[in-house]
């Protein structure tokens, strides 16, 4: 008789667990009354001056442990869990307002990009999971456009931390009563062309100074120096522009601008530049380095 009791508690107990299992399956599936009834394009690149935008997002800290459910289009099938991509960011192409049962959500279409760069994964997330910019793990992270930084000190924390900042961090330091500006850097990411007009810098900034010549070392160049070597040509080049270590050291007034991309990328979309300027305006706090 204990024999028998013990195989029907197990049989219950089987399907119990296959009944959790199910439930809680369910809870990660959608119907098909979700609708799409608007949807807004938020990808910002429309002017040079795009920076701090809404294309760029992360899970809230709170949310990082936790599932969080990315969705196709109908709503009706979970394509990914971004616990599984604990480093990476997303680069949305637009909100989009669904209405189901009455009830209307807003979701990103947007783009899991991995530290790797891999892009291929694409879905919907509810907005409340994400807030702007880059995934904080910067240490993970290379080469990063400054559109999706939020502020002067996002942006400093991504120089000192990111592998791919080495030499970046190296310039700065010999800049050293400079503070750092998001708002030059994404300027000059996507204009380095000295004999260009100043505009747009000329709306926020005056006594732009372009050091083109310095920024070349930046990224790799056709001798293949390392980065010590780099950063050597560029102390040589400050020195031949005039530039001593005096006068770096006397340029508190100024603030500076630098951006280091992705040497398979650079001169086809970004640019590397360094650029020094007085500003007009400051419309977030700046940081010392």
């Amino acid at each position: 008789m204990k024999k028998y009791l013990i195989i029907i508690l197990s049989v219950y107990s089987l399907i119990t667990g296959l009944t959790c299992l199910i439930g809680n399956q369910a809870n990660a599936k959608s119907n098909s009354n979700y609708q799409i009834i608007a949807s807004k394009h938020v990808n910002t690149y429309k002017t040079l001056n795009s920076f701090n935008n809404n294309s760029i997002l992360h899970v809230k800290n709170q949310y990082k442990n936790k599932n969080v459910y990315v969705w196709n289009k109908k709503h009706t099938k979970v394509l990914y869990n971004l616990k599984d991509f604990p480093d990476s960011y997303f680069s949305a192409l637009s909100k989009q307002t669904y209405l189901n049962g009455g009830h209307k959500s807003l979701y990103y279409a947007a783009y899991i990009v991995t530290p790797k760069g891999n892009s291929s994964r694409y879905g919907r997330i509810w907005q409340g999971y994400l807030t702007k910019g880059y995934n904080r793990h910067y240490q993970k992270l290379n080469y990063l456009s400054t559109v999706g930084f939020t502020n002067d000190q996002d942006y400093l924390n991504y120089i000192q931390k990111s592998p791919s900042q080495v030499v970046a961090r190296a310039v700065l330091k010999l800049f050293p009563n400079c503070k750092l500006s998001l708002r030059l850097s994404n300027l000059g990411q996507f204009n380095s062309d000295v004999d260009s007009t100043n505009k747009p810098f000329e709306e926020y900034f005056t006594n732009r100074i372009n050091l083109q010549k310095v920024a070349a070392y930046l990224g790799p160049t056709r001798s293949k120096l390392t980065s010590s070597q780099r950063i050597t040509k560029i102390k040589q080049t400050l020195v031949s522009e005039g530039y001593t270590t005096s006068k770096r050291h006397a340029m508190s007034h100024y603030v500076i601008g630098i951006y280091d991309p992705n040497p398979n990328m650079a001169w086809e979309e970004f640019v590397w530049s360094i650029n020094l300027a007085k500003p007009l305006q400051i419309s977030q706090p700046t940081v010392t380095h």
